[in-house]
């Protein structure tokens, strides 16, 4: 039983075509599911009515589902793209389980890896990011069409004289992946090398090959390790430690520290470093205090990383922190906390009891104001991604806003008289040049509006 994944597009019929081919040689049983996301309205319900009159003339099941990302974009404060994704997998898991299917067949191609490679590479991403996608993940999802161009789909598609649905939203450069597609990999083609795609591709092999062995390699180091990364602590020999790869230091790191995380993921580069400083620091003893109440301690020749816990074994990442409740190291003015963020996105500063909403908007002139304590507009394409929202870290600048030099952070609180055991309570957001926003109270003057803007982020303290 396989679950094929149509959203009336070519690649995924033509994924439904050859797979019906080849179902009586294979005694595959093929079920089409189709995820209607209403983002273009009267468009998106021509998607589900095609599909369905296709699954009718092929004699195939068809299982459908309907969703509002809007509504639940307003719900999760998630981006569009995020929620669509997620809802996609949830529905196509639903329907795997209701038939006890063992593979779900997605029509990715050879593009699409391309793509999603340099997508990620632009975003900053580490060796996850660069193995693409997979042509097999968690042993059920399945890509045929990986190795397959483009125009190979749309040729055996007009053999076969099949229609197929076009989506419009590919077309707009709104999406990343669209300007990727659009604009950046035909200047690469054209200016720099006529094969990006292929050599994309082959990066991304071989990237998971490697990446395949040092999972290998680590499972073996890690096996001799003391505690359970899932709820008891993990204690590390410091100098046995350091006899080890660097690359093998900071992929253990990340693994136990996304262990710990409720979801396995929400861990970045920051974190790692930050675990890392405390492994070479000289000093004996130390603590750092990370996303998910994670705990990372050095005790002498011993580091040790736990989730902390209240007296009743919960763990703190579940409790309903107000907004004016502070957890005691925070009072000590000693942790540093940091969270990556998405535009459009959502954090929630757990160490703060802060929530903060970032949006994407169209830009309006005359509705924009500034309120310094609850909301900023800035000018998206002044930011300098990545985006992150942490607390105060030596050395951190900002131009305020109305102001033509750079000014300390430090120098900034003395003027305000913020005593120095409150400044590390302050988040900051900050891009890959300065600090744009100390939250609640200064804007930079990089992001400020102007007649120029053309998109507009809103951040705002909920």
């Amino acid at each position: 039983m396989v679950i094929v994944a149509v959203s009336g597009g070519p690649d995924s019929v033509a994924l439904l075509k050859a797979l019906n081919i080849f179902s009586d040689e294979y005694r595959l049983t093929l079920i089409i599911a189709h995820l209607n996301h209403g983002l273009r309205g009267e468009e998106s319900n021509n998607d589900e009515e095609f599909v369905r009159k296709l699954s009718e003339s092929m004699g195939i099941e068809f299982e459908y589902k309907y969703i509002d990302i809007s509504s639940l974009r307003q719900r999760k404060g998630k981006s569009v793209e995020v929620i669509a994704r997620e809802e996609r997998y949830q529905f196509l898991a639903e329907v795997a389980r209701k038939h006890k299917a063992h593979k779900i067949a997605l029509g990715h191609h050879l593009h699409d890896q391309a793509e999603t490679v340099l997508m990620n590479f632009i975003r900053g991403s580490g060796i996850e990011g660069l193995k693409g996608i997979l042509p097999v993940r968690d042993g059920i999802y399945i890509r045929p069409l990986l190795a397959v161009t483009r125009q190979e789909i749309l040729d055996f598609l007009e053999k076969e004289g099949i229609r197929f649905m076009i989506d419009s939203s590919n077309a707009q450069d709104f999406y990343l992946r669209n300007r990727i597609r659009h604009h950046l990999i035909p200047k690469i083609k054209k200016d720099y090398n006529p094969k990006i795609e292929e050599g994309l591709v082959h990066l991304a092999e071989i990237v998971r090959l490697e990446d395949d062995y040092m999972k290998t390699v680590l499972k073996e180091i890690m096996s001799g390790w003391e505690g359970n990364g899932e709820s008891g602590e993990i204690r590390i020999s410091i100098t046995e430690f350091l006899l080890l790869h660097e690359a093998i230091q900071n992929r253990a790191i990340k693994t136990i520290l996304q262990r710990f995380s409720p979801s396995g993921s929400g861990i970045g580069y920051v974190h790692v470093e930050s675990v890392m400083d405390l492994v070479r620091s000289r000093r004996p003893n130390g603590c750092l205090h990370l996303p998910f109440n994670i705990e990372v301690r050095r005790e002498y020749n011993s580091l040790v990383i736990v989730r902390r816990k209240r007296q009743d074994g919960k763990p703190l990442w579940a409790l309903p922190y107000g907004r004016n409740r502070y957890f005691s190291f925070l009072d000590a003015g000693k942790s540093q906390f940091s969270y990556d963020i998405a535009i459009p996105g959502r954090v929630e500063i757990l160490e703060l009891g802060m929530t903060l909403v970032f949006d994407l908007l169209d830009k309006h002139p005359n509705s924009i104001h500034f309120n310094g304590e609850k909301i900023v507009y800035m000018d998206f394409e002044a930011m300098r991604f990545p985006l992150v929202i942490r607390n105060l870290r030596p050395g951190d600048r900002i131009q305020p806003l109305g102001m033509e030099g750079v000014k300390k952070l430090k120098c900034y609180f003395i003027d305000r008289k913020i005593p120095q055991r409150e400044r590390r309570k302050i988040p900051l957001l900050v891009d890959g040049q300065s600090v744009l926003w100390i939250v609640g109270m200064r804007l930079s003057e990089r992001v400020k509006i102007t007649d120029k803007t053309r998109k507009v982020v809103k951040g705002e303290i909920v």
